[in-house]
């Protein structure tokens, strides 16, 4: 009894001391996005700052205190995305012991797939951005005698949104092989519910973009429907081998 107190203490210890040093990690990058702000604002900007110069516009603060408060949020995010590696070696660290040599060999592939999809995701949104803020912001779409003036935290929101759409949908395949190497999926089940799985996407890829529009769910829906017969190979590999021979 005393010896398992001792251990739970020593783990509530090695906890503690891992989320203080995560916390310090995203403090230090939240300082360094703070001093890195005008380049991370003009990444977050970019696809829509060319498009109001072009109708000769600007963005819009609303109070003198909302400059400051959106560059402390951007720091903020910044900081926890680039702190993201460092905590995830944190956490690796506190539960790898409690791993067995088998359940750690799938993970460390699997872990850099997730990074990759995530990028591939927040890259794919970040392509089309452009050509979504130009549709938006069509002078057609502009009532006679009104200004658009966008407000900058309204406008980053709603591109942080969409990055963050896309980058989450698009581990897609990840799910699909996790319930693959569970057993509750299989490469045949999915490969004769395509059907059904464009439908879904299209679902998922509609109510997923923040715009809504048509441009933007059709260029979330062909990539995951790309991913998801990608997907189906994968399954084929990881599934058990007596569903496979089914």
């Amino acid at each position: 009894m005393e010896d398992r107190e001792a251990e739970l203490s020593e783990h509530l210890q090695e906890l503690r001391a891992r989320l203080i040093r995560s916390i310090l990690y995203v403090g230090v990058g939240a300082v360094a996005a703070w001093f890195l702000y005008r380049w991370i604002y003009g990444f977050l900007t970019a696809p829509v700052s060319h498009i109001l110069e072009t109708i000769n516009t600007k963005f819009l603060l609303t109070h003198v205190a909302e400059g400051f408060m959106i560059r402390c949020q951007i720091s903020l995010i910044a900081g926890l995305i680039l702190a993201a590696p460092l905590i995830t070696f944190e956490i690796w660290g506190f539960v790898a012991p409690a791993l067995t040599k088998e359940e750690k060999r799938p993970i460390r592939w699997i872990a850099p797939l997730c990074i990759v999809l995530f990028a591939f995701g927040v890259g794919t949104a970040y392509f089309i951005l452009p050509a979504a803020m130009e549709f938006f912001l069509s002078p057609s779409f502009i009532p006679s005698g009104a200004e658009i003036r966008p407000s900058v935290a309204t406008t980053i929101i709603f591109i942080a949104k969409m990055l963050l759409a896309f980058g989450i949908v698009f581990e897609m395949p990840i799910v699909l092989l996790f319930l693959g190497k569970l057993g509750i999926v299989n490469s045949k089940m999915l490969k004769s519910s395509w059907r059904y799985a464009v439908v879904a996407i299209a679902v998922v890829a509609a109510v997923a973009t923040p715009s809504s529009d048509a441009f933007s769910m059709m260029a979330m829906a062909v990539p995951l429907i790309v991913l998801y017969a990608i997907s189906i190979l994968l399954v084929k590999l990881v599934e058990p081998k007596a569903t496979r021979k089914r």
